[in-house]
């Protein structure tokens, strides 16, 4: 399976807005629609794809060549996403440019940007605040399509946002071959679409992301806990670890726990300083013990040290 989204570049986040260019087709063929007409090129058939041996981790500024390189093998030249503008969505819009990774290669991703409202004017920007979700490119590597790999991205893309803040459903624009690949992926169709893109007809399709709300203040028998860390192993030891802590932290939030997580910059904004997490507990003995199962201490990643925390002036509020 190829599959390819774009309109030139389409923005969103209430909802996610993804064009499609290609579709599910025989192993045999690959379909690119432009202007109204498709063309078929030959293609070898590919082993199957092992999806456990494959991760999905945000892009980096060093994968920029790579998925530029990816764009403009995957886009006609007209449609293609310039390297800049890439940079400017790993950029500014980090959280939504998703990699598919395998063996620590890039051979696929999804870039999003968030707007306010649905436009022609807003489709060049990214405001973090908004509440739609535009998707830009759904790309796989050319010698790893028609394996399961887009629907793998697009499911875990999904779950992935449907824990940030503000994103309430996502909504796409795909043509009717393609229906029935988002109808499995979990989106309804709800109409055909008013977008008027080449010959061919879209269809909106929607999917509600449901959040369980995130609790913004301490209760009142809770009070604050600062984790501190720094990296005792070597990065490729400690990577693994760190996208599960991630998903730990998403996890605890869902759950109700009053967390949020992150890492020390210097003043140029560079990492290195550590991390830090800052969570409520009811005491010191269950925030320890909150601690030990953050996989990064589980696994002997991270020197680390908790301290409580006692706001004197103001205090804080989750998002």
């Amino acid at each position: 399976m190829v599959l390819i989204s774009r309109m030139g570049t389409l923005l969103a986040a209430t909802s996610v807005i993804l064009l499609v260019r290609a579709a599910f087709i025989p192993q045999h063929l690959v379909l690119s629609n432009r202007r109204g007409g498709f063309s078929s090129i030959s293609l070898a058939a590919s082993e199957q794809f092992d999806l456990d041996g494959l991760s999905f981790r945000q892009a980096n500024q060093d994968d920029i060549d790579t998925l530029s390189a990816i764009e403009s093998a995957s886009y006609p030249a007209d449609e293609a996403a310039s390297r800049e503008s890439l940079k400017y969505r790993q950029q500014n819009a980090a959280p939504y440019f998703r990699c598919a990774v395998q063996d620590e290669n890039v051979i696929g991703y999804i870039c999003s940007t968030r707007c306010a409202e649905f436009e022609h004017e807003s489709m060049t920007t990214h405001d973090p605040t908004g509440s739609l979700l535009a998707i830009h490119s759904v790309v796989v590597k050319e010698e790893y399509r028609r394996q399961g790999i887009a629907s793998d991205m697009m499911k875990k893309y999904a779950d992935e946002m449907s824990t940030e803040i503000g994103i309430q459903k996502m909504v796409l624009i795909a043509k009717s071959n393609l229906l029935g690949f988002y109808v499995n992926c979990g989106f309804k169709v709800t109409r055909p679409s008013d977008i008027v893109h080449g010959e061919d007809s879209w269809y909106d399709l929607e999917m509600d992301l449901q959040q369980d709300a995130i609790r913004s203040f301490l209760n009142p028998d809770e009070s604050w806990f600062v984790k501190t860390e720094q990296f005792c192993k070597p990065f490729p030891v400690v990577k693994p670890h760190l996208e599960a802590h991630r998903i730990w932290v998403k996890d605890m939030r869902a759950k109700g726990c009053c967390i949020t997580s992150g890492y020390r910059v210097d003043a140029e904004g560079k990492p290195g300083g550590g991390g830090m997490m800052l969570f409520a507990a009811k005491s010191y003995a269950q925030a320890e013990a909150l601690v030990l199962q953050d996989p990064l201490v589980a696994n002997q990643c991270v020197e680390w040290r908790l301290n409580g925390w006692i706001p004197e002036v103001g205090n804080v509020q989750m998002r």
